[in-house]
């Protein structure tokens, strides 16, 4: 709020109250086991020998106590959880009893809490009765009222569960004689302010035996500042103890149901008369709500697993029947009543292909089409749910009959779409008082308190437009229900995109098969067609030359056949059948760069050589390797005034490095991510020939051999390659100079 004189219930400090009640004693002590703050009834529980004074040291005041046992106060502060089960409780004597001593380490500070046995420790011999009587009982909530009403004596316990809108219900209950049970009762969300709801999931059990007690002041340095969170005597909100005056009640209790970390509810204990809830009590009745949580969430597994084998079968024969390729509106349409029972519903409606089937209690198709152009617009994902549908209609917004919605929508991925409809469930609702907050003026404090509700009289409401709410599991069915639908068809439309994708991967194969040829085949038919060209326009060669020209002649038409042999094996399947050995291309490097100068029409050419190791692979598609990327670099350098062409290689351990690199026309960095693509050119490349067919076979051919290449490029100054063959053996050595085809 903005009014500097309004205080709203969840903006007070009621942790910061400086009070304690009257039923114990508070004593803290710093990080440095110096006293800085007490209580101010100190005297009253008869401490012996020394008063209770500010820095007054922790050993002593243990020492005080003359305790039969001797505590290890290191051990218990070195836990420094500050939640309540992790405290050290012990019995002590003092002058006018047995007291409960209770020593935790919070907020850097130690408190040490001391409070008289109010009860007989007799329940604690009844646990398994407790036990017993929550596994016994179908009302697991209605039998924890009962367990603590017998260990309280209280004259009413409630169990008090929150919504998610804030307010709470009261869901079971057991009262004394001649009370008026609030059974179902509401409550408004600021009965409980969010402040006090932290606190009850840091420390499990309030008590007030008395609204009219007096509290007692808390002494020492700053007391105002102390943070009483994890104080179980820590004083009531004077607006809270107000509220339970007008109620009636002259002492309550509460403890926290916490479930997976949330608070889900209380256990609301309420007494006619002034009544003492011990530590004892307090504990037992915190063990005794745990037990209760744990059926409870134990039960509720049991149920959703039930929910799950029940949907089960139905999944499997849904997807059975899809994957035995049955019609979709065959499939749903024989299980409808399956689907409608498991997650009762009171009809249910799905389209497909156009045409909608409508089964059991469900809008008339207007309304169908309406919530389906409704949805359209206001939810894009394939699951829908909603417990209290409504929308506008004939420009007032109107409640629907069939407020209960759940739905899957395909339409753009398979043209279907199921809806499941739950009908309006009207509900009276009783609230304990109407649930208005009203506002009061504090002059000593000069600002407005909201006023504690003066009026419990029932308060009945009646809630129309909602209809049951659909349960986690139910959604889950539903994804999976989506899923399983989604899977089968898909399936279909793979199957038929599958074949699609093989008729174009057949036509790309016969495309690149062609390309392949006509571009590896041009080196050594160039230099056949020189070679013919010599032999018929020269006269007199020697028969030396003839021999040597006829031989060059052979071996080139060898290759092209093994070539031509090994291209059609390559095109026809994706993993290319061949036994890795050890290749040499030191046999057939010089006669690439020969061939290539004589295509390209090259004079004067510097090749760098380096060192050119073995590597394990398939002699011809290293040939067809090496021809691409030395033919590329060989005519895209041929501009220069010296093409300068590299080659060199490393072994790294894993694998062979091969580095080639030119001095040529390079390629920019935009480009280098396409060059691998079949037909494409580079945009400084059209004074060249070429197809742009290359690069992708050195590509499909590095895949083959599980080698991987890498591009370096600067425009008008050249390009580097760089290839790793994995190695596959040990045995890989240098060869002597062969004749460059005599692999």
């Amino acid at each position: 709020m903005d009014d500097p004189h309004f205080l709203n219930c969840d903006q007070e400090a009621i942790h910061l109250c400086g009070h304690v009640q009257d039923f114990g004693f508070l004593i803290v002590f710093d990080k440095f086991h110096r006293c800085i703050c007490w209580s101010q009834n100190w005297q009253e529980i008869s401490l012996p020998e020394h008063s209770i004074h500010k820095g007054l040291l922790l050993s002593t005041f243990i020492n005080s106590l003359k305790l039969s046992h001797p505590i290890d106060l290191d051990q218990i502060l070195r836990d420094n959880m500050e939640i309540f089960k992790h405290r050290y409780v012990a019995d002590i004597q003092l002058q006018d009893g047995t007291h409960y001593l209770s020593i935790y380490p919070f907020d850097d500070k130690i408190f040490i809490e001391i409070e008289k046995h109010q009860s007989q420790s007799h329940q604690f011999k009844n646990i398994y009765h407790y036990a017993q009587h929550i596994n016994n009982n179908k009302d697991i909530w209605k039998a924890l009222a009962e367990n603590i009403y017998t260990v309280t004596g209280y004259d009413r316990v409630m169990i008090y569960k929150f919504s998610k809108s804030g307010d709470g219900k009261v869901i079971a209950e057991h009262v004394s004689e001649g009370l008026e049970p609030l059974l179902g009762y509401h409550y408004p969300e600021f009965d409980i302010p969010q402040q006090a709801r932290l606190l009850y999931t840091k420390i499990f059990a309030r008590v007030t035996p008395d609204v009219d007690a007096k509290p007692i002041p808390v002494l020492g340095i700053n007391p105002e500042k102390l943070d009483l969170s994890m104080t179980g005597i820590r004083a009531m909100s004077p607006i809270h103890l107000q509220y339970l005056r007008n109620a009636q009640v002259r002492a309550s209790g509460s403890f926290s149901i916490v479930i997976n970390g949330q608070l889900w509810g209380l256990v609301a204990c309420q007494n006619r008369m002034p009544k003492t809830i011990d530590l004892a009590q307090r504990h037992l009745s915190v063990f005794i709500v745990q037990y209760a949580v744990n059926s409870f969430l134990a039960n509720k597994q049991i149920a959703e697993n039930n929910f799950k084998l029940k949907t089960k079968s139905i999944e499997f024969e849904i997807r059975q029947s899809l994957f035995s390729k049955q019609d979709l509106h065959q499939v749903i349409g024989n299980l409808t009543s399956s689907l409608i029972d498991i997650l009762k519903a009171d009809g249910m409606a799905f389209k497909y292909r156009g045409k909608w089937h409508m089964i059991g209690k469900t809008p008339n198709k207007d309304y169908i089409q309406q919530l389906e152009n409704n949805l359209a617009n206001r939810c894009k994902d394939e699951l829908f749910w909603q417990s209290d549908f409504k929308w506008p209609q004939n420009d007032k917004e109107q409640w629907f009959h069939f407020p209960g919605i759940a739905s899957i929508d395909l339409e753009h991925k398979l043209d279907f779409k199921i809806y499941f409809f739950r009908e309006e469930v009207k509900i009276e609702e009783v609230w304990a008082g109407q649930p208005e907050k009203q506002l009061i003026y504090d002059p000593n404090k000069s600002a407005n308190f909201p006023s504690p509700r003066t009026s419990f009289e029932a308060w009945k409401k009646t809630i129309s437009g909602t209809a049951p709410k659909w349960k986690e599991w139910e959604i889950d069915f539903l994804k999976n229900l989506s899923f399983i639908i989604q899977e089968a068809c898909l399936k279909k439309i793979t199957e038929i995109q599958a074949l699609n994708e093989k008729l174009v991967e057949i036509n790309n194969v016969l495309e690149t098969f062609s390309y392949t040829l006509s571009h590896d085949l041009k080196n050594p038919l160039a230099a056949l067609q020189m070679t013919a060209q010599m032999i018929r326009d020269r006269a007199g060669l020697s028969q030396e030359f003839l021999t040597k020209a006829g031989k060059n002649m052979m071996e080139a038409i060898l290759l092209m056949n093994n070539m031509l042999d090994k291209t059609v094996d390559f095109a026809r399947t994706k993993s290319y059948d061949f036994e890795y050995e050890p290749v040499y291309p030191e046999r057939f490097i010089q006669h690439i760069i020969d061939d290539c100068k004589v295509r390209y029409h090259i004079d004067k050419l510097e090749f760098q050589k380096g060192r050119i190791l073995p590597i394990d692979g398939e002699k011809t598609l290293i040939y067809q390797l090496f021809l691409n990327l030395l033919g590329n670099a060989i005519k895209y350098s041929s501009n220069k005034g010296i093409p300068i062409i590299g080659l060199d290689s490393e072994d790294c351990g894993h694998a062979i490095v091969y580095k080639i690199y030119d001095n040529g026309i390079g390629i920019s960095a935009e480009e280098t991510e396409r060059i691998f693509e079949i037909f494409h050119r580079l945009p400084n490349a059209v004074e060249f020939d070429g197809s742009g067919v290359g690069l992708s076979i050195v590509k499909r051919i590095l895949e083959r051999l599980n080698a991987t290449i890498t591009v370096e490029s600067t425009l008008n100054e050249g390009t580097a390659f760089t290839i790793h063959f994995p190695k596959r053996s040990n045995t890989l050595k240098s060869a002597p100079a062969k004749n460059p085809y005599q692999n």
